[in-house]
């Protein structure tokens, strides 16, 4: 019985306890639905307004900047290579990494005994040479007496025969003794023939002699330059680099030991794409005369050459687009650049007229600005973007007079009702937000990434994080406006 006393009295509490929550539910939905009722009915009919900054489109007349990075590099450099071989035997004290040097400095020697031998005996070489060839002339002088000898001798017998076959004819001598005077005549013949053999010979030695005493010198004069070769000193004034010259040091012929580099001459390399190459030439193909300026460090540190552009590279290099532009700087000498230091680049083009600059903030997507009609309310256009400049775009077909939105933002549209700030009350062109996203279409996509992957002076990681930020559907608005920048719009 008690049991069922106790469980009774459970049951009892139980629902109870359930009546009471359900009650407690009920007034709050009930007090929750009131209170959304009187909110809505307060409410109905008001349209909500949003604040935009705004400012007016004017004509106006701009020079467009091209900005780009270079490297700063000597178009006079000199590898410092070992004209022959052998051991390093002196260094000078100068002769290191970041010495600059003079024309005619001394940097190094190689152990010359060798080749001190080997002059030596080019020279008994040359002095043997030459004897040969007086012998050889002495021959020839000797030989040039006997043929002359030879041919008198000739004429005698040719003489005393002509006489004896008269003798003969008239019967005065005998046959015999016309027979000894032929034999005579044909031995001088034999004679003088052996005499201008020995003459060819005579001269044919001399020539070789000639020829022997020539090599003989040449031979001199290549071990003359390879002992004058053991000491190595300065070609021109400038700055030496990648010095790797050790006393003792065992080299090879043309092995590298160094660069030496003309700090004066400089001249800076920096890539253009293809449409920023084409502002900068005429029809023809020439370079345009503009400015152009390379500056290094930031704020109060900032360092600013001018320059001019000179010449082009004469290949696309495998893997890249665009153009590499060799850039000129005015007065080297008083720059405090080097060979390797990075800058950044302005190239100005010609001035253009008729044109509107907005902030870079105005535009959206597919090159469309904002603008408050006189309801106060926005529209929508589409614009021709000339050219992206740092935080101003250029654009032409821009109404005149018409009011635009300095600042896009995600909840700006068509038809929107907006309530305007002017910029003269002291707000220009607002920066875009830090977290603003714009969708991108396939090929706008694509393109930006193709530009990115063939630029070879975008460092690999940056490459990746620019290309996975680019592949998401919401593309943070400042990276795309930066890489329009970089790509000359």
């Amino acid at each position: 019985m008690n049991f069922f006393k106790r469980a009774s009295i459970f049951f009892v509490l139980f629902g109870l306890i359930l009546i009471f929550i359900g009650y407690t539910v009920t007034s709050f939905i009930s007090s929750s639905s009131e209170k959304d009722r009187r909110y809505s009915k307060n409410r109905k009919g008001a349209e909500r307004e949003y604040t935009v900054f705004t400012d007016k489109i004017t004509r106006t007349e701009e020079v467009p900047v091209i900005y780009s990075y270079g490297e700063v590099k000597s178009w006079r450099t000199l590898e410092i290579r070992a004209p022959v071989v052998g051991e390093i035997s002196e260094v000078a004290k100068l002769f290191r990494d970041g010495s600059t040097v003079v024309k005619g400095d001394f940097l190094f020697s190689i152990e010359d005994t060798e080749y001190r031998d080997n002059l030596s005996i080019a020279e008994t070489d040359v002095k043997d040479a030459e004897s040969d060839l007086a012998n050889a002339k002495t021959l020839f002088e000797l030989s040039k007496l006997d043929l002359k000898a030879a041919e008198k001798e000739k004429e005698i017998r040719l003489a005393s025969f002509k006489r004896q076959e008269k003798l003969k004819s008239n019967g005065v001598i005998s046959e015999t003794i016309f027979e000894q005077s032929s034999l005579s005549l044909t031995n001088a013949e034999k004679s003088l023939i052996t005499k201008k053999n020995s003459f060819v010979q005579a001269e044919n030695k001399i020539f070789k002699a000639q020829v022997h005493l020539e090599r003989k010198k040449v031979a001199y004069d290549l071990a003359r330059r390879q002992l004058a070769d053991t000491k190595f000193f300065a070609p021109f004034t400038g700055v030496l680099d990648q010095v790797s010259a050790v006393r003792g040091r065992q080299i090879s012929s043309n092995e590298r030991l160094g660069t030496i580099l003309d700090p004066k001459a400089l001249e800076v390399v920096f890539p253009l794409s293809d449409i920023q190459y084409t502002r900068i030439t005429n029809n023809r193909g020439n370079f345009i005369k503009l400015k152009v300026e390379y500056s290094t460090g930031r704020f109060e540190k900032k360092s600013v050459y001018s320059g001019a552009i000179e010449r082009v590279g004469g290949r696309v290099n495998t893997g890249n687009t665009g153009r590499e532009v060799f850039g000129s700087i005015s007065e080297p000498k008083r720059s405090f650049l080097k060979p390797g230091d990075f800058v950044n680049v302005k190239v100005f083009e010609p001035k253009l007229k008729g044109i509107s600059k907005l902030p870079l903030g105005s535009l959206g997507s597919n090159n469309t600005i904002l603008l408050v009609n006189d309801d106060l309310r926005l529209e929508k256009i589409k614009v021709n973007v000339v050219r992206f400049q740092e935080n101003h775009i250029l654009v032409r077909n821009a109404p005149i007079d018409r009011k635009f939105v300095t600042k896009w933002s995600p909840q700006l549209d068509t038809g929107v009702k907006v309530k305007v700030i002017e910029s003269s009350n002291g707000v220009e062109g607002v920066k875009p937000a830090e977290n603003e996203s714009i969708k991108l279409t396939e090929e706008e996509r694509n393109k930006l990434i193709n530009a990115i992957e063939s630029n070879k002076w975008i460092p690999k990681d940056v490459k990746k994080r620019l290309v996975k930020q680019l592949n998401q559907e919401l593309v943070p608005k400042k990276v795309v406006d930066r890489l329009r920048k970089r790509m000359g719009g």
